[in-house]
């Protein structure tokens, strides 16, 4: 009878046993198909510049230093943002950055009859928007890592603006000055396409890179961009949102040569900082 009870008693555990496991398995939830991502940067680029028109060269180049220099004097000011939506393998992102610089400069000429009195005020705006469609080729699972290796494709368009006013004012110390104005603006668009991964290094900090190349002669010969980062994902995770912080390099260049006078081949490199949210 003893012998009875124990077989009885194990038994009823056993059950018990897989009763509350089959009800914690059926409280976790499945895992959405849909994730959304939303990332604020600040980029600080060096530029470099090579033109010929019309059979003459002209080069410029502005360092890192530089930007900081203007951005600090509040003479400029610059960000970006990032905003992704993917469904399963399918991904859809895009990538805006913008700012404008300001620099005025004023001499006064003195000449035999008179001084005269020059000043100069130029402003550049630029803004640069990534729009691309993805796909996840695939994805494999590390030993004691949260997020997978993952490999991806994607193409879509890369817009560029530019627009550029100076004004300019020339006379006599005192007296009236002559006033002249130029603006002139440049959008162009062009196609692109991409590879993109990201790999976990630590549980907590993963790389991740995006490199493209486009342009095709469609408004310029030659376009191509590189972003890669070092991710931190923090432990914090409030509302199940999964908040991370980066650190990178950025480099965007354009090859153009949109007529037989003009050619332009403009570079954007530097590094970056942004803070973002997966959920």
């Amino acid at each position: 009878m003893a012998r009875g009870r124990n077989r009885f008693m194990a038994l009823g555990a056993l059950l018990v046993a897989l009763a509350s496991s089959s009800a914690v398995a059926a409280e976790e939830p499945a895992k959405s198909p849909w994730e959304f991502e939303f990332a604020l940067y600040g980029w600080i680029p060096a530029t470099s510049l090579t033109a010929d028109v019309q059979g003459h060269t002209v080069h410029s180049s502005v360092s890192v230093k530089d930007v900081l220099d203007i951005v600090t004097s509040g003479n400029g000011m610059a960000g970006g943002g990032y905003a992704a939506v993917r469904y399963d393998r399918f991904s859809l992102f895009v990538d805006a950055f913008g700012g404008f610089l300001e620099e005025s400069m004023r001499e006064d000429i003195p000449t035999r009859v008179c001084t005269l009195s020059a000043s100069v005020k130029g402003e550049v705006r630029l803004a640069i928007v990534d729009f691309a469609v993805g796909y996840r080729l695939g994805q494999w699972s590390l030993p004691q890592r949260r997020r997978p290796v993952s490999l991806g494709v994607y193409a879509g368009m890369r817009y560029a603006h530019a627009g550029i006013q100076v004004d300019a004012t020339l006379g006599v110390l005192g007296g009236i000055g002559r006033h002249g104005a130029l603006s002139t603006a440049i959008n162009f668009a062009d196609p692109l396409i991409g590879i993109r991964w990201e790999v976990p290094v630590l549980d907590s900090v993963s790389v991740d890179f995006r490199g493209d190349i486009g342009g095709f002669g469609a408004s310029s010969n030659l376009v191509w961009g590189l972003v890669g980062d070092a991710r931190y994902w923090f432990s914090w995770n409030p509302w199940s949102l999964r908040p991370w912080l980066s650190l990178g390099y950025k480099v965007l260049s354009f090859d153009r040569d949109p007529g037989r006078d003009a050619a332009v081949d403009l570079v954007f490199r530097g590094p970056y900082i942004a803070l973002g949210v997966v959920f």
